[in-house]
């Protein structure tokens, strides 16, 4: 399309019948800026200017042809893009630990698709994790009750405060800690200098 275009010209024109002196001139007419050009094609006689009405109609098809793909292309490598972001949060490295006010519950730790939980109290009201193997899926789940719901109406709000765009459980997790109204229960990511009192709602 760009190869024809190149040679056919990028913009959309018509041809238009002047009279000039009293004879008739088949003339292209197209707009550049704010100003209307046109150039002489021929003396109108019928079936004079069919070879240029053919180069105008595929021109003018080629043209449409190209906005679609353009549009196409720009929502294509949009989406490439999210796709990207969601990968690198998917296959992201990272850990942290669990607390039950200031005792240390557990530690996590996840690289690649593995994820070792490393339990020290075992008590299930001081515990959100029953396995020391679990999946990244398996985790991504119980991140997800610490959080907000996803389905609330008031959803999108929460997370512009939180200074986030989307709802993912860790993103949000390492915003709020994981707090929660029912339980001393809270999550210390590395290089935070928190203890309970500083997080807790309770």
């Amino acid at each position: 399309i760009d190869r024809e275009l190149d040679h056919l010209g990028r913009y959309y024109s018509t041809l238009v019948v002047k009279t000039i002196r009293g004879n008739k001139y088949y003339y292209e007419q197209w707009r550049e800026g704010n100003k209307i050009k046109s150039k002489c094609i021929c003396r109108f006689a019928p079936g004079a200017a069919a070879k240029e009405e053919l180069k105008i109609s595929r021109r003018q098809e080629l043209l449409k042809r190209h906005e679609e793909l353009s549009a196409l292309k720009d929502v294509l490598q949009k989406n490439i893009k999210e796709l990207d972001k969601i990968r690198k949060h998917e296959l992201e490295d990272y850990s942290f630990e669990v607390m039950w006010k200031d005792e240390l519950s557990a530690r996590v730790s996840v690289k690649g698709n593995r994820v070792h939980v490393s339990r020290y109290i075992i008590h299930p009201v001081k515990q959100i994790f029953c396995s020391d193997s679990i999946t990244r899926d398996q985790l991504n789940e119980i991140l997800k009750l610490r959080c907000f719901e996803e389905e609330r109406s008031d959803t999108p709000e929460k997370l512009k405060h939180l200074g986030l765009t989307g709802y993912r459980p860790l993103d949000i997790v390492r915003k709020t800690h994981g707090v929660s109204y029912n339980d001393y229960l809270w999550i210390r990511f590395p290089g935070e200098m928190l203890c309970a009192k500083d997080v807790l709602v309770r």
